[in-house]
């Protein structure tokens, strides 16, 4: 609708933002500078026009980096507020078989270790609706995570028991010792009791389960993570040396810090977006071919007109220049609005997720550099169009008709 609506409204944005863009222009580059603005606002149908497909572009490019940034951030700031352990093992690579359990009893036994728990993951439907699910230590889990609990006690999971986020628990209408159906693979249908209601999610998920109830339901019993939390008067470098001791003995393990740990978590949040950016890139460049085309559809039309500014006395090179900087404007105009478009769709996404701990991250560096490539790009694409006007015969243009 937005897209929709700045469509519509195109020819009486293009004629004031071109102005604004151009204003620069004359006294930067002289008289080139001065028609280059002139004729991008004396069409403004056909400069919005041309700026629409390059505005989609950079609106969805600047949407994805704000979600993403700020997803990035939102991740990070949960980890920082719930993760009270100092080191993450992780299995390596995604669904790696992980270790056993016994590599968390071996850490949790050091001396420079305060506490390890191993984490478990499964996929099952609960309540009717496909989730993950996470499996804990309740003896260990809450020395190192801080589920943020509202109700229940997290040693209360035992063999049947649940625990629940409360954006969860609020919308299927779920409270303490409510009965809660899971579908095992192995053991097909189980009852569980829900135990414990928490606010943490992005190091938790939705449901979690004590390493009991996974036993007795699941055939698997690896661990994919072993959260560890150093003894008190403990060096990080100690307590690092001490684990990795253990570690070497178990080939797919990697030890994380904290700062590793989160780096590691906003490095899948990157590789999705990279992928997006690469779709993204030939929208771009599609539009930049528009701008081109358009251009030089432009050229043919002015033909008339060219031939006359040669004739009073224009160089090839200012004219060169004056198709170059209208190039510009245009692909100004429409990174500019989808800069608008992409802030504001941004905005209402994270917005519109707060309640599940989403914070705003607008990554101006990011922005800008879109903002310039855009620049940039709009001028690259002039280079043909700009060449065919200052190659044409000065005469013949003349007395085209």
């Amino acid at each position: 609708v937005i897209f929709l609506g700045v469509a519509v409204l195109g020819p009486v944005i293009a004629r004031p933002v071109s102005r604004l863009i151009g204003a620069p222009l004359p006294a930067l580059t002289g008289m080139p500078g001065k028609l280059a603005r002139e004729n991008a606002i004396r069409n403004p149908k056909r400069t919005a026009a041309t700026a629409a497909a390059l505005m989609i572009g950079v609106s969805l490019v600047c949407f994805i980096t704000i979600v993403a940034s700020s997803s990035k951030a939102s991740s990070a700031a949960q980890i920082d507020k719930a993760f009270t352990g100092d080191f993450v093992i992780d299995a390596g690579s995604p669904g790696g078989r992980g270790f056993s359990h016994d590599l968390a009893e071996r850490l949790d036994r050091l001396p420079e270790v305060k506490a390890a728990s191993g984490v478990r993951e499964a996929f099952a439907p609960i309540g009717g609706t496909p989730a993950d699910l996470l499996a804990i230590d309740p003896a260990t889990y809450g020395k190192i995570v801080d589920l943020d609990l509202t109700r229940g006690r997290l040693e209360d999971l035992g063999h049947d028991g649940i625990a629940v986020r409360d954006t969860v628990a609020t919308a299927r209408g779920w409270s303490v010792g409510t009965g809660v159906p899971v579908r095992f693979a192995l053991t097909g249908e189980q009852q569980l009791t829900v135990a414990a209601i928490y606010r943490a999610r992005n190091v938790a998920g939705d449901y979690v389960v004590g390493l009991a109830a996974y036993e007795a339901n699941l055939a698997d019993r690896f661990d994919t993570r072993v959260l560890v939390a150093k003894a008190e008067g403990v060096s990080v470098a100690d307590a690092r040396a001490a684990i990795e001791g253990v570690t070497a003995q178990y080939p797919t393990a990697k030890v994380q810090d904290q700062t590793e740990y989160k780096q590691a978590q906003a490095g899948q949040i990157d590789r999705v977006v990279n992928l997006v950016y690469v779709l993204l890139a030939l929208a771009v460049l599609i539009a930049l071919l528009g701008i081109a085309n358009t251009l030089a559809l432009s050229i043919f039309e002015r033909t008339r007109e060219l031939g006359l500014l040669r004739a009073v006395g224009m160089t090839r090179r200012q004219l060169r220049a004056m198709v170059r900087w209208e190039s510009v404007i245009i692909a100004l105009l429409g990174a500019f609005l989808g800069l608008a478009i992409g802030v504001f769709s941004g905005w209402a996404m994270v917005t519109a997720v707060a309640d599940e701990g989403a914070r705003l991250q607008l990554p101006a560096g990011q922005l800008a550099a879109v903002t310039l490539i855009a620049a940039l790009a709009g001028m690259v694409a002039a280079v043909l169009p700009a060449r065919r006007a200052s190659r044409l015969n000065v005469l013949a243009a003349i007395a085209t008709e």
